[in-house]
């Protein structure tokens, strides 16, 4: 009988980890010289926490191209992991993109795959806002509208899959007689747990399908 009673527990132990959610909280913020890109995640009701920041982004040049800093924080350790500032360049654009390109010739329909991962996520939370002028108001007045036409289509393309589940808050305010421009916002989102280890397996079955698909994702992902 306490077999029964241990069995029953943890069914229902294994049930409850696998319907948690893992939720994400993605912050940024570009002001003036302050820049800081914030990602939080938290799995199995709070017990796992990570945090990782971008507080340094700045763009070089076209040559130099983008410089960043970044941290790793574990909130329930209360440790921070530095790591060096590191440069984005065109090399290192291109190697990504070739890397990303030799992924997905190598798993069979990968687009697909994304497509349905992301209509698992829900969005709970998204609030973005942008202030900008280049001193002429009717140039301003163009600007302001172009970026609102741009978050428009950006937010319509991706809440095509994802499934937003509130009312978007978005603002794009024209400030005249000035060169400035600053925008911040939030997102959240969460996944259930066994989405996202379904999603993992449907993965590895889609690389196994295609022929040397497995040595090539070992291949890019070690190198990386």
């Amino acid at each position: 009988m306490i077999w029964a009673w241990i069995a029953g527990a943890v069914a229902v132990l294994i049930f409850a980890v696998a319907q948690s959610k893992i939720k994400i909280c993605l912050s940024f913020v570009h002001m003036e010289q302050n820049d800081e890109i914030r990602i939080d995640v938290r799995s199995l009701f709070g017990l796992i926490r990570f945090r990782y920041i971008v507080p340094l982004l700045r763009f070089r040049g076209w040559l130099e191209g983008l410089e960043l800093k970044s941290e790793k924080t574990n909130p329930n350790k209360a440790n921070i992991q530095g790591e060096p500032r590191r440069k984005i360049d065109f090399d290192k654009i291109k190697k990504a993109i070739d890397d990303l390109r030799i992924l997905l010739h190598n798993c069979f329909k990968f687009n697909q795959w994304f497509r349905r991962l992301l209509s698992r996520f829900h969005c709970t939370e998204l609030n973005w806002k942008t202030s900008a002028g280049i001193g002429d108001a009717a140039e301003t007045g163009v600007v302001v509208g172009t970026l609102w036409g741009l978050k428009t289509s950006l937010l319509g393309y991706i809440f095509r899959t994802v499934r937003l589940e509130t009312k978007p808050e978005l603002q794009v305010m024209p400030i005249f007689n000035q060169n400035v421009f600053i925008t911040e916002g939030i997102i959240r989102l969460h996944i259930r747990l066994w989405h996202l280890v379904a999603a993992a397996l449907q993965l590895l079955l889609r690389i196994l399908k295609v022929k040397g698909g497995l040595r090539a994702w070992k291949k890019v992902l070690l190198r990386t």
